[in-house]
C-alpha cells in the first residue's frame, strides 16, 4: 500500500490556523462575565453549533429547504437548555441517558455500515442535523458548568489537539495500511494508533495525579486526591476512540454527499465541521463519565 507524503505547505496552512483561532477558544473559556458566569463560552458554542450546521445543511442539500430554520432553532434551544444549572436533572435523568445513547448508538450503526441513512424528507434530514451537532454541542456546555469546568473543557480540547496533530503526523510519515478506504482513503492504521496512544498520554499527562505537581492545576490536584490515575487512562482511551470515530462519521457524511470539505473557510483544514467533527460524538459519553467521578 502507496504511503502518504507530508506535505510542508499544507502543515504550515493548519499550524498557522490553529495559532490564529487558539487564543480565541482560550479567552472565551477563561473569560467569565459576571453575574452570567460562562456567557461567552454559550455565545462560542452557539455560532459554533450554527456554522457547523450551515455547512451540514449545505452538505446534504437541505440549506435551501423550509427545516433549514428549524434545525437551527432546535439546535440552538438545546444549547440554552445546557447553559441553566436548574436544567441539570433534566440531562441527568435515565431516560435523556438513554435517549442519548441511542442516538450515539444510530451515528455509530451508520459508520460500522459505511451507509448513511438518508432519507427524501428533509425535516428527518434537518432534526438528525440538530441532533448530530447541536444536542452533542450541548454537551460542551455541561462539561462546562462541572466542578472545574473550564480545566476540564482545556483537557478535552488539548487531548482532541493532540490526537488530531499525532494521527495526521504520524499517517502521513509512516502510514501504509488503509484504516477505512471505502470512507476516508488517506485515514492509516498507523495514524490512528498514533492518535489513539497521544490521546491516552495527553490525558495521563493532564489530569493524572502522578505528575499533578509537574502541571499544577485545579482538575489535576483534584484528580490526585480523589479520583487517580485509571480514570485518566479510561478517558483518553474514550477521546481516542470516539474522537477518530466522529472523524470517520463525517468523512462518511461527506462521501454520501459527494464532497470533499464541509466549507473552505479554514486554511489547510476546509470547513469549521471538518476540524469540529472529532469533539461530536464523544461529548456525552466524557460528560457522564466526568460527572460519574467528579463531586
Amino acid at each position: 500500500m502507496s504511503r502518504n507524503r507530508l506535505s510542508f505547505k499544507k502543515l504550515m496552512q493548519r499550524s498557522l490556523t490553529i495559532l490564529l483561532l487558539a487564543p480565541i477558544v482560550v479567552g472565551v473559556i477563561l473569560f467569565d462575565m459576571q453575574p452570567y458566569g460562562a456567557l461567552p463560552f454559550l455565545v462560542f458554542i452557539i455560532s459554533l453549533t450554527v456554522m457547523c450546521l450551515n455547512e451540514y445543511f449545505h452538505m446534504s442539500h437541505t440549506d435551501n429547504e423550509p427545516y433549514f430554520l428549524t434545525g437551527h432553532i432546535m439546535s440552538i434551544c438545546f444549547v440554552l437548555l445546557a447553559f441553566f444549572v436548574e436544567a441539570a436533572p433534566f440531562w441527568n435523568s435515565i431516560f435523556i441517558k438513554m435517549m442519548t445513547g441511542a442516538v450515539l448508538v444510530f451515528f455509530l450503526v451508520e459508520l460500522t455500515a459505511k451507509k448513511i441513512f438518508k432519507s427524501a424528507n428533509k425535516l428527518f434530514v434537518s432534526i438528525k442535523g440538530g441532533l448530530y451537532i447541536g444536542w452533542f454541542f450541548a454537551y460542551f456546555i455541561l462539561i462546562r458548568n462541572l466542578t472545574y469546568g473550564k480545566e476540564l473543557v482545556f483537557y478535552v480540547i488539548f487531548t482532541i489537539w493532540s490526537l488530531d496533530i499525532m494521527a495526521y503526523l504520524v499517517g502521513m510519515t509512516f502510514g501504509k495500511h488503509r484504516l477505512s478506504p471505502d470512507i476516508s482513503p488517506k485515514k492509516s492504521i498507523e495514524g490512528a494508533v498514533g492518535g489513539f496512544l497521544a490521546a491516552i498520554i495527553m490525558s495521563f499527562l493532564l489530569i493524572s495525579g502522578y505528575v499533578h505537581q509537574f502541571l499544577p492545576s485545579k482538575i489535576g490536584y483534584y484528580f490526585a486526591a480523589h479520583v487517580g490515575i485509571w480514570h485518566s487512562i479510561i478517558l483518553g482511551a474514550i477521546i481516542g476512540i470516539l474522537g477518530q470515530a466522529g472523524d470517520l462519521y463525517e468523512s462518511l457524511v461527506k462521501r454520501t454527499y459527494k464532497v470533499k470539505d464541509s466549507s473552505n473557510i479554514l486554511p489547510g483544514h476546509g470547513g469549521i465541521l471538518d476540524r469540529a467533527d472529532s469533539f461530536i460524538l464523544l461529548a456525552p459519553v466524557v460528560y457522564y463519565y466526568l460527572a460519574s467521578i467528579i463531586v
